[in-house]
């Protein structure tokens, strides 16, 4: 019955997915989000990757595997460096070689 159960719920999460993003798809024009709703989706994406990124960069796993803030984290450095670096530059490559070499350099210092 394991392999019923898998195969159930592959199909039940095409349903899903289907449901939830195809329909907007096929509908067009005739489902319409006011402007409000547009502007506030502008930003989700950002938001999506602070949210994944930012608790990477600010707390560490201790030894006893719980997630701490360590304000000497060489990811911390690389972090503050690439965003000062972007305010200035507006420059993704310069932003991301800047970064990584702040965070490799201070992965040696610290």
């Amino acid at each position: 019955m394991i392999g019923f159960d898998l195969w159930l719920a592959f199909f039940g999460l095409i349903i899903i997915t289907f449901i939830s993003r195809g329909l907007f798809l096929l509908m067009g024009d005739k489902f319409h989000i006011s402007e409000s709703i547009h502007e506030f989706l502008r930003y989700a994406p950002t938001a999506a990757l602070i949210a994944i990124i930012l608790p990477e960069v600010i707390f560490t796993k201790n030894t006893a595997h719980f997630y701490e803030l360590n304000v000497w984290s060489p990811q911390l450095f690389g972090g503050i460096a690439a965003v000062i670096v972007f305010l200035f530059t507006k420059s993704m490559l310069v932003t991301i070689f800047i970064g990584m070499t702040i965070f490799t350099v201070a992965r040696f210092l610290l």
